[in-house]
């Protein structure tokens, strides 16, 4: 009997033990994934060398504080483990360095610009610095470029290879074996690359300047992948991902998907805005299509209506910077066509401000209608042939 008392007592020491280390290594695993979130979030955010000198310090404590747990991190943290995460982290800390150079870069060129500009006799030594800055400064854009061009070239790739899988495998025809088998041999080529994309997207829209060339083909590229994802997502975290697993990796793509969604959004209004702004249009700010439709109707309303106020030349500069310096050589050929294929301006939008911009353009003298016809046409003529060139894309996609 006193036997039996010690061998129970033991074996409950034991199950307390081995309880004990599970929740030691659920709080491991915890703190690991939620410091990695705000070490990524702070990386991202961060603006000026002191915060960035603070941040790497805490970067190389984390990873000095969990390397012990290497082993157990890479098993528990799915799909990326501590290996992952690691990687990831060194790559937003490169990211973060090369935005805050750029920024001091730009500062820089400013600064020098305005000094040699306002020197009498050339300083050849300031020359020299501003020389260099411009250099690294279109050397770091090249990189950013390259970021770019690669990130859309593994979002091609990762749902190509969604596709393939799903041309070749019907998941509502495969045994319980066979799909077994593709959790084991592709769940990590499919459902972790499409989170790392994303994440990587987010990355990059967080930390780079954007040209007004680039940004539409930026939301387009998002809305792609987007709507790529609602139309597999659910299939493909049947076949490759744990059942026990699905809901929690379907939730968190979702997630990132949405955060990508506003960022871009963020992104694309911000470079309509600054458009405008650019040609010093008087036009209200906005920050979605309806208010930017509403705004510049509002805006070429006002501009007929004070025609007769204006001298001639202040109405020719204003009607100019409009009609053909943004809305027919900028927003038409490019902007507008990406716009409407997502659902944020229609067709009879367009038409309706072509419309206001020809009775705008009939109170102008010397400027004749008919020169803003030809221009206006000319202007849809490159919207259609855009919009057939991204809609080939998409179905090559």
């Amino acid at each position: 009997m006193k036997n039996g008392i010690i061998l129970l007592a033991g074996v409950l020491l034991f199950i307390g033990g081995m309880n004990a280390q599970e929740r030691s290594q659920s709080d491991i695993k915890r703190d690991f994934e939620t410091r990695f979130v705000l070490l990524t979030k702070n990386l991202n955010s961060a603006e000026n060398e002191a915060t960035l000198t603070q941040l790497l310090k805490d970067v190389s404590a984390f990873e000095a504080e969990f390397k012990p747990h290497q082993e157990f991190l890479n098993k528990a943290v799915f799909p990326d483990g501590y290996d992952g995460l690691i990687d990831r982290l060194k790559k937003s800390k490169e990211l973060a360095e090369k935005k805050i150079r750029a920024s001091q870069l730009e500062k820089e060129i400013a600064a020098l610009t305005g000094q040699v500009q306002s020197l009498k006799e050339e300083n050849a030594s300031l020359r020299s610095q501003l020389t260099k800055a411009q250099a690294e400064l279109a050397s770091l854009k090249k990189t950013i470029a390259i970021m770019q061009d690669e990130i859309q070239k593994r979002d091609e790739a990762v749902f190509a290879l969604v596709d393939s899988l799903f041309v070749k495998y019907d998941t509502d025809q495969l045994s319980g074996t066979d799909m077994k088998k593709l959790s084991v041999l592709e769940k990590k080529n499919v459902v972790a690359s499409i989170k790392r994309s994303v994440s990587d997207n987010i990355l990059f829209l967080s930390s780079a300047s954007f040209s007004p060339q680039q940004i539409p083909q930026l939301l387009n590229e998002q809305r792609r992948f987007e709507s790529s994802w609602k139309g597999v997502g659910q299939k493909l975290s049947k076949a490759y991902v744990p059942s026990s697993l699905q809901a929690k990796e379907v939730s968190e793509i979702n997630g990132l998907i949405t955060n990508w969604h506003m960022l871009t959004d963020g992104v694309f209004w911000k470079g309509l805005n600054e458009i405008f702004a650019d040609e010093k249009l008087p036009i209200a700010p906005f920050s979605n299509g309806d208010e930017m439709y509403a705004n510049i109707i509002k805006f070429i309303d006002s501009e007929i209506q004070n025609t007769a106020q204006r001298n001639p030349t202040e109405k020719t500069v204003v009607f100019e910077a409009f009609a053909y310096k943004t809305w027919g050589s900028k927003l038409k050929p490019s902007w507008i066509p990406v716009m409407m294929r997502h659902g944020l301006f229609t067709e009879e939008e367009m038409k309706e401000i072509d419309a206001r911009t020809k009775t705008w353009s009939a109170g102008m003298k010397p400027i004749e209608d008919s020169t803003l016809s030809y221009i206006l046409i000319g202007a849809l003529v490159v919207a259609i042939l855009a919009g057939i060139y991204l809609g080939t894309r998409k179905r090559s996609a």
